[in-house]
């Protein structure tokens, strides 16, 4: 007697297809008791799939229940192999090195994932694992974590490795325990990891949150799983069977290969450091943003489809609260086209340590940008009036070049007054520090050199020297644009105009420079976002 169990050859897609078209097109033309017999046969089909499809899931949680039951492998260089983690791929377990008496991480990979390849597949992606991992354990790296062995036993691949004590990135990430700089700081680490492993001319495929660990003792951070992109091919859901690698952290260019059916060993041929480098931007965005680039509730397809869209969670105009710096470095990673990313893994990890070495401004001057606005901006001001007055009113030469130079003592006042003197902020503090009293040196050589030029004569004296002095100013922002805020190159540009319009008039010139150097400070104060990052 058949039942639901037996295997029933029924229709395709198209047939099924064909037959609703025909009885569409046919309606008018047939009676109503062929169109009656012809719907309870289409209904019976209909009911028949769902009935199969119903006992598939129903059958789906039995068969991982039985795979989770299986016993670990007997490895004969190990002793009791004790299970402490499960994942969609593999297996890891903890267990002692019987000659070195070292407890290592075992992870095996689990037989259901390759149950349902042809066996030369199967050889074919043991061999790439084994050597790609093999290569990966010869890159000596402290940010790497390292492999000892690779073998099989009872028909499943394993390898051994170092035993991290500790979260993932993901954890931490998903928990907000880390701040953005800790964040940056895991990434350049992974990132040099990355690169001197692409400099080997070993991918890795499938950088994630998920597979970089972080020691509990000592906070180093390390990535694993390197060359296991390939066993991911092995969709568990069945609809893409040809993905390398985790769709959320996939490059545009791996997840167009895989929806259009491309063989797997191509899809791995397309794999390549762009690729790499838009996984570690991707991990970097989700570490910060605490969430999968992906939007929830979507199966493999759905994600891959997303990617290639840009239908994900970076590209929507939505505010995750990322620190500028990061989220630029985000965006250069996450190009649509390969070429658009940065070259090499090692750019990223600079890019990093430029932004984590940054003048941070709240962190380091926490009270400087109130100061620049209330007392450094009303004092630059009023000192050009005063100079100008005083001109005017030919007074003592001392009392004018006074008048001149007292902006840098609320200047020098407010950095002091605000800086907060720790191990951390020194670098930051000595840069402020040596910029504004090299400017305030070569100010008063400028000012020695034009008095020498113009014979002690004050208005001429006057009239030479405030245009340097903006140019001085004009170059001091210009040099800094690179370090600091971007935009201080356009407040350079604007010193070297004020620098033109000074030589107009020797009276006027002081009031002119006093006010523009006031709205400098509120400028840099309102839109310099290192005021606003924590």
């Amino acid at each position: 007697m058949a039942s639901l169990f037996d295997e029933q050859p029924g229709p395709s897609d198209e047939n099924l297809a064909e037959l609703e078209r025909w009885i569409e097109s046919n309606l008018d033309a047939l009676d109503s008791s062929q169109t009656h017999k012809l719907l309870l046969n289409w209904g019976s089909i209909e009911e028949h799939k769902r009935l199969f499809q119903m006992v598939d899931e129903i059958a789906a949680p039995i068969r991982t229940a039985l795979c989770s039951t299986e016993s670990p492998p007997l490895l004969a260089e190990y002793g009791e192999l004790d299970e402490i983690g499960r994942g969609g791929m593999g297996v890891v377990y903890r267990a002692k090195h019987v000659k070195t008496q070292r407890t290592d991480a075992i992870k095996v990979i689990r037989p259901d994932r390759l149950a349902s390849l042809a066996p030369e597949r199967m050889m074919q992606l043991r061999y790439r694992f084994e050597q790609e991992t093999r290569l990966a354990a010869q890159v000596a790296h402290e940010h790497i974590v390292p492999v000892y062995q690779v073998g099989e036993a009872d028909g499943r691949t394993w390898f051994s490795m170092l035993l991290v004590d500790g979260p993932t990135l993901h954890e931490c990430s998903v928990e907000k325990s880390l701040r953005p700089e800790q964040i940056a700081k895991i990434m350049e680490c992974i990132a040099r990891a990355i690169d001197a492993v692409h400099r080997r001319g070993i991918l890795h495929g499938d950088i994630k949150p998920q597979n970089i660990l972080i020691e509990r003792e000592g906070n180093r951070p390390l990535i694993s799983d390197f060359g296991l992109a390939e066993f991911d091919t092995i969709s568990q859901d069945g609809q893409s069977p040809n993905v390398a690698g985790t769709p959320a952290y996939m490059a545009p260019e791996l997840a167009n290969a895989a929806l259009s059916e491309t063989v797997s060993d191509n899809v791995a041929s397309i794999r390549s450091v762009a690729s790499d480098i838009y996984s570690l931007g991707a991990t970097l965005w989700s570490a910060l943003a605490g969430c999968s680039p992906c939007f929830e509730g979507r199966n493999q397809k759905q994600q891959l489809a997303d990617v290639v869209t840009r239908n994900v969670r970076f590209a929507q105009k939505q505010n995750f609260g990322l620190p500028m710096g990061l989220e630029r470095i985000c965006q250069k990673c996450l190009e649509l086209e390969p070429s658009a990313r940065y070259n090499s893994a090692a750019e990223v990890a600079d890019e990093l340590a430029a932004w984590l070495s940054r003048p941070t401004w709240n962190r380091h001057f926490p009270g400087l940008r109130k100061l620049l606005i209330t007392v450094v901006a009303p004092v630059l001001a009023m000192s050009g009036i005063l100079v100008s007055t005083l001109l005017q009113m030919n007074v003592q030469e001392a009392l004018i070049w006074l008048a001149m130079f007292w902006g840098y003592g609320p200047l020098f006042a407010t950095f002091y007054a605000s800086q907060r003197a720790s191990r951390a902020t020194d670098p930051a503090r000595r840069e402020l520090w040596s910029i504004w009293i090299g400017h305030f040196c070569a100010s008063i050589a400028c000012l020695i050199s034009c008095r020498i030029l113009a014979q002690a004569d004050t208005i001429r004296t006057v009239a030479a020297f405030y245009p340097c002095w903006a140019a001085i100013s004009s170059v001091t922002f210009f040099a800094k644009s690179g370090n600091f805020w971007i935009s201080y190159r356009w407040l350079g540009v604007a010193w070297s105009v004020v620098a033109l319009i000074l030589t107009i008039d020797p009276l006027v010139s002081p009031v002119i420079f006093g006010g523009f150097a006031a709205i400098t400070c509120l400028v840099t104060a309102r839109g310099d976002p290192s005021f606003d990052e924590q």
